[in-house]
């Protein structure tokens, strides 16, 4: 597994980003290594990754099962702290579940973080679209999703130009765009129409619209959309009858927030 090391400032700690390497190499994939298995995931040896291991033991992060390890519910403490900081999450979510309910979708907020957006909301809904299952937490490629758009298109030109320099830029079905030059003319487009609609760039038979959620200072905090198949609707009539349902919750959901401390 890569290290997130490539900083040789003298104030950079190398063990605590190798121990932040090792738990996230506890992914989707891998819930569970052996001592070698996490040795050779973080590029380390075995005697250096036993010793993360018991001190991520000790203090409850990580848990022994036999030979295998594996990641405890304390590490949620982690991400509980960054979630209880976003309190603009309360005040949306009714209005998220409003959506879900009119349009028997499931309807999601996501914040840009890096390269990816991150899910921070979800209302789920009996119909499952996307071939995973998505959580709080789970991540996505900004540049091929809805929401991923309108976040991008927040962003200043020197911002948007730093996310291009990182972005790589894959295809993962045929109708993916990864031409930059053309992305950035989506971008502008959503800026625009404030919204965005992605038709299948994620996963086949997936489409999405996704519109930004803004503070009471004119910046965007998130972004929510909902998710639709492929067959039912011809895309100008799903986002016809989708679109006034977000823009609806997100006027009334930026009400609110108006309010809130």
């Amino acid at each position: 597994m890569e290290s997130t090391n490539n900083n040789k400032d003298k104030d950079f700690l190398k063990t605590l980003a190798r121990g932040i390497d090792l738990i996230k190499s506890f992914d989707m994939g891998n819930p569970g290594m052996t001592l070698t298995e996490v040795a050779n995931r973080n590029d380390m040896s075995r005697a250096s990754a036993r010793r993360f291991l018991l001190t991520l033991k000790r203090l409850g992060f990580i848990m022994q099962a036999g030979t295998r390890f594996q990641l405890t519910a304390k590490i949620l403490d982690i991400g509980s702290q960054y979630l209880a900081n976003l309190d603009f999450i309360e005040v949306i979510t009714p209005f998220m579940r409003e959506v879900s309910q009119k349009l028997g979708k499931a309807c999601s907020a996501t914040v840009l973080d890096g390269v990816d957006i991150v899910y921070v909301a979800r209302i789920p809904s009996k119909q499952q679209i996307l071939s995973v299952n998505l959580h709080i937490g789970s991540r996505l490629p900004a540049y091929c999703t809805s929401m991923g758009r309108v976040l991008l298109a927040s962003l200043s030109e020197p911002e948007l130009d730093n996310y291009f320099n990182k972005a790589e830029l894959k295809s993962l079905t045929q109708q993916t765009v990864t031409n930059e030059i053309k992305l950035r003319e989506n971008l502008k487009r959503v800026k625009l129409d404030g919204y965005a609609v992605v038709d299948q760039e994620l996963e086949d038979g997936l489409r999405s619209i996704a519109i930004p959620v803004y503070n009471g200072k004119g910046n965007v905090l998130c972004a929510i959309n909902v998710g639709l198949q492929v067959g039912r609707l011809a895309m100008k009539e799903a986002v016809s009858n989708c679109l006034p349902v977000l823009k609806n919750a997100v006027e009334k959901a930026e009400e609110a927030l108006s309010h809130h401390p």
